[in-house]
């Protein structure tokens, strides 16, 4: 059971934007294990960073523990800073990145 209990990233396409930027939709889900579900994440600040590691912009979740953008296309590394926990993404259309990071805590 332990081995399939991890962090996943998926990304998926949304419908293109009619401007010249595409929306990035981030979705934080917090993955209690087989005992403790599935939570969104609200409240956690997301970074953006451009292909050169400069600094982007930034959003904090919502309560469904998402975060949207409206960026130009290119690649961008999306950071969430309280699980330092990073993802490469090519924003070449709109798409939502949903991680589901697998929570671990020792019991005593």
């Amino acid at each position: 059971m332990a081995s399939s209990y991890k962090t996943t990233i998926s990304i998926t396409n949304l419908p293109s934007s009619s401007s010249n930027e595409e929306t990035l939709e981030v979705k934080v889900l917090i993955n209690y294990g087989p005992l403790g579900g599935v939570s969104p994440l609200s409240d956690a600040y997301v970074e953006i960073y451009n292909s050169q590691g400069y600094y982007v912009t930034a959003n904090f979740t919502n309560s469904q523990g998402v975060a949207i953008f409206h960026l130009p296309p290119g690649n961008y590394k999306v950071l969430v800073t309280q699980l330092h926990y990073s993802v490469n993404v090519s924003l070449t259309s709109s798409k939502e990145v949903t991680i589901s990071y697998a929570y671990l805590y020792a019991l005593k």
